[in-house]
This record gives C-alpha cells, structure tokens and sequence, in this order.
C-alpha cells in the first residue's frame, strides 16, 4: 500500500461518499497491481498494456468530472480563504499528476531503459497523497456547503459523462480486486436487471480483456 502520512477520516454525514472511497481505493490498488506485474518481468504483457490503458481512462474520467463538475459548483459556495485554498490545491494537484502518467508512458515504451517500476512508484506516491488531501480537507466542504443535493447533482453529471458504454467498464474495473462487502454495496446502486448484465457479460469480458 502507499506509505503517505496522513490516514484518511471517513467521512459519515448527510452526503454518502462510499463511492469516492471506493474509487480511491481502485485506482491505488490497480498501480500496485501493475507495480507487481512490472517487477515480474510483465511489463509488456497484453494484459499489463490494457490494465494501465483503463487506469488512465478512469483517471481522467475522475478528475474531468471534479474538475469541471464538482470543484466549481463547490467555488461558488465556500467563503473562507482557507477554504478556497483547499480548492486551489485540488486544481493544482491534478495537474501535478499528468506529468506522472506521462513518464510512466515513457518507461513503459522505454522497453529496458527508464525503470518503468520507479515511475509507478512515484505516481502512486503523489495520486495517493492527492486522494487523503482531497478526501479530508476538500469533501467534508463538500458536506458543508453542498450536501446531498449537491453531491447528487455531481454523480448525476458523471452518469451522463460514462453513459451505459462507460458503465460496463467502470463498474468492473471498479470491482476489480475489491473485497466480497466492497462489491456488495456498490452492486446494489445497479437496479436488478444491469447486475445481471454485469455478471453475466461486463466482468466477464472485462477479466478477458486484462487477462
């Protein structure tokens, strides 16, 4: 896991943020994977290639959504300075990780000559340091000036953004790797008839595609 300092605070109000959390854990997990599967001598397998593919899609889907949904909606409300100096920082963080992904591009191209494994390990390093900052300076604003409404407004945007296409993908993605409980309550978000689908079709043919 990330050695980062700062432990997160669950959060638990009025806005129900299991999915971001969940989320987080994804993306931390999905590096550490490919992490292994570079120290293994894998790291121009296939299935490398596609997992480190989706992790970016999802990445940018993510920071896309607050940057252009959620961030702003939570500008508009805030009135400390304090407060809009976690916001700033949110801004400039996401930034700060494009460079990551773009040397992690690079090592894994290089093909023996950038270590691909350090520039993962310094990716996780800033995305992990990112995801605590965000989730306990920026997302108790959220619960404070925004709440469910606002919180709902977002996810609802995002929903738009994936779409059903997006949704086939994320949600086994997602999932990948997560515990029993995990899977269980985001699963049930699904109405009965999309779970279906993904069990019988999403996660199948995305374990095909990574495999």
């Amino acid at each position: 896991m990330i050695n980062d300092a700062h432990e997160r605070r669950t959060l638990h109000g009025a806005v129900d943020f299991t999915m971001m959390y969940v989320a987080h854990d994804a993306f931390t997990r999905h590096l550490e994977r490919l992490v292994s599967a570079i120290e293994q001598g894998s790291a121009a397998a296939p299935g490398t290639s596609a997992r480190w593919e989706l992790f970016k899609k999802q990445l940018q889907v993510h920071h896309t959504a607050e940057d252009v949904s959620l961030w702003p909606r939570l500008r508009a409300a805030v009135t400390g300075p304090d407060e809009v100096a976690v916001l700033d920082a949110m801004e400039l963080e996401h930034a700060q990780i494009d460079p990551h992904l773009d040397r992690v591009d690079a090592a894994l191209a290089a093909r023996g000559g950038a270590d691909p494994a350090s520039s993962v390990w310094d990716l996780m390093s800033g995305l992990g340091a990112h995801m605590r900052h965000e989730e306990n300076e920026a997302l108790p604003l959220v619960e404070t000036y925004l709440g469910p409404p606002g919180w709902a407004a977002f996810v609802g945007d995002i929903r738009k953004t994936q779409g059903v296409r997006g949704g086939a993908t994320y949600f086994p993605w997602l999932l990948d790797g997560a515990t029993e409980e995990t899977s269980a309550v985001i699963l049930k978000v699904l109405p009965p008839p999309v779970r279906f689908v993904y069990r019988r079709v999403w996660a199948p043919r995305y374990r095909k595609s990574v495999s």
